[in-house]
């Protein structure tokens, strides 16, 4: 479906101009806050959260969970370099067993993966597409490893590069959405 989409959408300007930009955009990006909404897929249980995540470059990320009630007030932080690197930590407590087998595809850590990738990968396709009248940019990247294919696609506003929402796929099935519903760099 996302190839056809991006065969429909076509290739509005220069694909390779506008992935350099939004790379160096992300990697010169201070600092933001945004409110997401996560719809987590995994296994057989969809599950919907609501977080507030900041994005520090100087320092750690921070995230708390809004909702569901039963969750919210739940936070942590993300500190390194890249997705390689991270590490995940609540209530001053490193998170170190608990790591996913597939590091980004979790409502924890897929934001800060999808920002590393924004700064440092080279997409897969890149095109345009518009919704309501705004004209977006949409990014795929695809990652092959031992523990399988990992797709995410990421639409980000043409003017300004600002997040509107994502998808991550694990072995071609939909694991997450993200849609940021406030978004301020700071």
């Amino acid at each position: 479906m996302a190839i056809l989409l991006a065969v429909l959408s076509g290739c509005g300007g220069d694909t390779a101009a506008d992935a350099s930009t939004v790379r160096t955009h992300f990697e010169e990006l201070a600092g933001f806050e945004a409110h997401l909404k996560i719809l987590s897929d995994l296994e057989q249980s969809v599950l919907e959260y609501e977080v507030d995540y900041v994005y520090n470059k100087k320092d750690n990320d921070a995230f708390t969970i809004t909702a569901p009630d039963s969750l919210a007030g739940i936070g942590g932080t993300i500190a390194g370099t890249d997705s390689a690197s991270f590490v995940l930590q609540y209530d001053g407590l490193v998170l170190d067993d608990a790591m996913p087998q597939r590091v980004g595809l979790t409502p924890a850590d897929a934001l800060f993966c999808l920002l590393d990738d924004l700064r440092r990968a080279e997409p897969a396709q890149v095109w345009t597409e518009k919704t309501s009248g705004v004209e977006l940019l949409v990014l795929r990247f695809a990652q092959e490893s031992d523990n399988g294919k990992v797709e995410k696609q990421v639409w980000l506003t043409k003017q300004g590069y600002q997040p509107v929402c994502a998808e991550l796929y694990a072995d071609g099935e939909r694991v997450l959405q993200i849609q940021v519903m406030s978004y301020r760099e700071t």
